[in-house]
């Protein structure tokens, strides 16, 4: 099967372990084993940090051994926050529901966005690259094409952008790039976990019930299998060149409004937007939350629990970080801007 490697990005991985509810002991013990075993930045965040590791992971297990069920996920998270990645989270599971320990409570407000602001000025607010954005953002785009095309500026905003899929920001790239774009690509940590995933997505989306159906899996895992423990890179290229359609008539200047908030497939915009030469992105440094992706459900032997990890790093690692660090502005907006929309407006008149 050619494209095996991308069901990567469309599978839940499950373990083989049992059903099992854990106290919070075994729970930790299950936990530490599963992140080091299959979290993609396991060696890079502790290699020069082994002593330190060490510490906050023998003080978690100190503690388990004390405390309720109910406080345990204080616990596990704390072993969890040694690794400063927020595709790292785990969720308690009570009463056969699941209790998000970040859960965000702002009120819901509109997550896409256009307005014409001036008659050459164009404005798109992107909140959320959620997969449900998709066909809304399209839409939207292929609606005002005409106004995009012809305005002078096209403001987009996308404060406040945890991320989600980088689908929904595809239309817009004709607008916004003069060149072709380079992407770098991502290495999948291979272990026993991520091979059995693919595994059984592949086999129970696989319409030919065929024993050449299932040569045809095992061959695309071949690679997998035989360098358990390893990084696989995607496709074998650690650099992609991207050349998109350009619109034949676009926005002279590009505006990207952007803040700490702005995370993941929200960075990966900038990442990419940025090699524009008319783009500038206008705001604080991002989240920091680009190095690793990919996020999955883990099972880690306590169904009391549930573990998301992403599956992947970025072939920029080690030689450019993102994470903890963020995508820096053009154009720094301190807490003296008041309004980044009205200093966006100068800025493109000045």
């Amino acid at each position: 099967m050619k494209n095996i490697l991308y069901l990567v990005l469309l599978f839940a991985v499950n373990s083989l372990f049992g059903q099992d509810i854990c106290n919070c002991d075994k729970a930790l013990n299950n936990l530490i084993a599963k992140i080091e075993s299959d979290y993609p930045g396991f060696k890079e965040k502790t290699k020069a940090h082994t002593e330190l590791y060490n510490h906050q992971k023998t003080a978690a297990i100190t503690i388990s051994k004390t405390v309720n069920n109910q406080d345990c996920i204080t616990v596990l998270n704390g072993y969890i926050s040694f690794f400063k990645d927020e595709h790292i989270f785990i969720e308690a599971v009570t009463k056969n529901e699941v209790e998000v320990t970040n859960s965000n409570n702002k009120e819901t407000e509109p997550e896409v966005e256009v307005r014409v602001l001036t008659h050459d000025i164009f404005y798109l607010k992107i909140s959320s690259f959620r997969y449900e954005n998709i066909t809304l953002v399209k839409e939207l785009v292929e609606k005002n094409k005409k106004q995009i095309a012809k305005s002078k500026a096209l403001i987009i905003d996308v404060r406040d952008n945890f991320g989600g899929t980088d689908d929904v920001y595809q239309p817009l790239l004709p607008y916004i790039l003069t060149n072709p774009l380079r992407i770098m690509n991502v290495e999948f940590l291979s272990t026993p976990t991520l091979i059995n995933g693919l595994r059984d997505y592949a086999l129970q989306n696989e319409h030919k019930d065929s024993l050449n159906a299932i040569r045809d899996i095992e061959e695309g895992l071949k690679e997998y299998n035989e360098n358990l423990g390893e990084f696989v890179l995607y496709n074998g290229q650690k650099v992609t060149i991207d050349t998109i359609p350009l619109n034949a008539k676009s926005p002279e200047q590009i505006i990207i409004l952007a803040n700490e908030n702005v995370a993941s497939a929200g960075e990966n915009f900038l990442f990419s937007s940025r090699q524009s030469k008319k783009v500038k992105i206008l705001g604080t440094p991002s989240m920091g939350v680009l190095d690793y992706g990919s996020i999955r459900e883990f099972k880690f032997g306590c169904d009391n629990f549930i573990l998301y990890l992403p599956t992947y790093r970025s072939s920029r690692l080690p030689q450019y970080p993102i994470d903890n660090i963020g995508i820096q502005p053009d154009v720094y907006l301190d807490e003296t801007v008041e309004d980044w929309l009205d200093f966006a407006i100068r800025y493109i008149n000045e």
